[in-house]
């Protein structure tokens, strides 16, 4: 594909390099402070590029930014591994729809990450159109040529002492014009702007038209959190936040001569641990003994006046019913831990879970590079905590590739790790 540049997490692109001009540096930079300055680091006519892997669109530029564990050399052979990584990673997470891993080999030769992303989003928009928009009552007011709905009197005397053949009123309306298809209509308008694939602008055109009689609205976070879904509604879900990422990262070019840009970025610490634990969910019903995993389960940790803290692992591990369960705490790292060894902060982080979560056992779990070894160590008893509590933490290393293919069967083996351990 012409126009993109595929770079890997905690890389360096400077500017006049590689088709990276001073005018795209200046929009990322412009992203970048728009958001917090969390996407990447700017140096001089640099980028430093964090844990943040995906996609960006500056102008007639596409930069993938993909995943590396390993620590080897770059070659177009590693970034079509990791691509094909990071695209299953992202639909075994949910994120994009690919029907097979066939379907996703064919997606790198002839597309680029946004592509498919754009694609996923069309095909669920294309999907709710075909059911039929939703639609819900919204509230309005207006001075009408005739009574309909509740005369607002205050209201009609001081605009309408003249004019009596005229009513101002409270109204409803029963359509289409609410937040939820505002939303994709908006997200539809963007897809249009900044694709260069036709055959996708072409579809987001031909789908607009079911959303031509709608209002435009300013859209924020605030938007989306206030959503009011329902059994009507849960469909719109996936779309929802598919359209999320593309308007909440998206920055036109309002001054002219510069670059609409849109980043559609993951961290890559969330995506990996979303990735896991959707490999566990996927093994818990092939497995004999009775398992069940929880994401983000959370718990009290400390309080004061006005404030309060909570704490959640990643993953929380029940073996067993009742009041005979185990709870065994799983904490994903996308990282290499140096030596071999865990941080502090990762031990200590670590046994706050166990403490807190009742459980005696816990495991850090890292991607697998080379030859490392999982670990198995225990906790030094502290003062008061009673002798019969012991408890440990371990370090397991997975397997992410089968040759240059992303596994998708390790959940099975994290599963008889944690009952043989």
């Amino acid at each position: 594909m012409k126009n993109r540049i595929q770079i890997f997490e905690h890389s360096i692109l400077a500017a006049g390099k590689r088709g990276f001009t001073h005018s795209h540096f200046q929009s990322l930079v412009r992203l970048n402070e728009r958001h917090g300055n969390r996407f990447f680091a700017v140096g001089l006519n640099r980028i430093h590029f964090r844990n943040y892997v995906g996609v960006i669109q500056a102008g007639n530029l596409t930069i993938e930014i993909l995943p590396k564990a390993d620590r080897g050399a770059e070659s177009e052979d590693l970034k079509k591994k990791w691509q094909g990584a990071l695209i299953e990673m992202l639909r075994q997470s949910g994120y994009i729809r690919l029907s097979s891993a066939s379907d996703a080999n064919l997606r790198i030769r002839s597309a680029s990450l946004l592509d498919i992303y754009f694609e996923t989003f069309l095909v669920e928009v294309y999907a709710l159109a075909h059911q039929g928009l939703v639609r819900k009552y919204r509230q309005t007011k207006g001075n009408l040529p005739a009574l309909k709905g509740r005369l607002l009197f205050q209201q009609n005397i001081s605009k309408n002492i003249v004019h009596k053949e005229r009513f101002f009123t409270a109204h409803s309306y029963y359509d289409r014009n609410n937040p939820f298809n505002q939303i994709l209509r908006i997200a539809l308008h963007i897809l249009i702007r900044l694709s260069s694939n036709p055959r996708l602008v072409d579809l987001a055109r031909s789908l607009i038209i079911s959303f031509q009689d709608l209002t435009d609205i300013k859209i924020t976070q605030q938007t989306f959190d206030r959503l009011p879904f329902s059994r009507n509604t849960e469909r719109y879900k996936k779309a929802l936040q598919l359209a999320r990422l593309i308007i909440l990262n998206y920055c036109p070019d309002i001054c002219g001569g510069r670059e609409d840009v849109l980043a559609i970025l993951f961290d890559m610490n969330s995506l990996f641990e979303r990735f896991v634990y959707a490999q566990l969910k996927r093994a818990e019903k092939k497995v004999p003994a009775r398992i069940i995993f929880t994401a983000q389960a959370a718990r009290p940790f400390w309080f004061a006046e006005g404030m309060k803290k909570t704490i959640r692992p990643d993953i929380l591990a029940t073996i067993g019913q009742g009041l005979d369960c185990e709870k065994v705490v799983l904490d994903t790292k996308w990282k290499i831990p140096s030596d071999g060894k865990p941080s502090d902060s990762d031990l200590k982080q670590m046994h706050a879970y166990n403490i807190q979560f009742g459980a005696k056992r816990s495991f850090l779990i890292y991607p697998k590079i080379g030859i490392a070894s999982d670990v198995y160590g225990s906790y030094i008893q502290g003062n008061l905590l009673p002798p019969s509590y012991a408890h440990n933490c371990g370090m397991a290393f997975v397997d992410l590739f089968d040759g240059n293919k992303l596994r998708k069967n390790f959940g099975v083996e994290i599963i008889e790790m944690i009952n043989n351990n």
